[in-house]
């Protein structure tokens, strides 16, 4: 075996370790989804989600109808997933780049949130009627 031919086995050995260890993670990590939207309220209501990513890395806005006790789950979407696996992009490995605008709009009440997205986090919308007033709350689960 030429000298040449070692030293590209030692080059293709190392890019598929580096593959290897990028990859992992998306493979053997459970990646929360990007939000869940719970109505919590005996009633049924609609609610409007708006999310805004970082630097225009994201956007979608979807309008919900949701019965009483049902839940919504949206997971990351892959091509997001890949972006943020990217070991030449600015800030920390499987981190979104900067904070996403989260917006809920839902029976004339509004919330808004700013977090920045990873594997292993998600927004969490909550539609609660509590002693007849309706709230919307928002929260995250790392």
């Amino acid at each position: 075996m030429s000298l040449f031919n070692k030293i590209m086995a030692v080059v293709l050995i190392f890019f598929f370790f580096m593959m290897f260890l990028i990859i992992a993670p998306l493979a053997f990590t459970t990646i929360e989804p990007l939000y869940t939207i719970t109505n919590y309220d005996e009633h049924p209501h609609n609610a409007t989600i708006r999310i805004t990513g970082y630097n225009g890395e994201y956007f979608e806005e979807t309008n919900y109808q949701l019965n009483s006790g049902q839940t919504v789950s949206v997971e990351k979407p892959k091509k997001l997933l890949l972006k943020w696996s990217n070991p030449f992009k600015d800030g920390y490995l499987y981190f979104a780049s900067g904070d996403y605008h989260y917006h809920i709009v839902s029976e004339n009440m509004s919330a808004t949130y700013y977090s920045t997205p990873h594997l292993t986090n998600t927004v969490i919308f909550e539609l609660i009627n509590e002693s007849g007033e309706f709230n919307v709350f928002i929260t995250e689960m790392t």
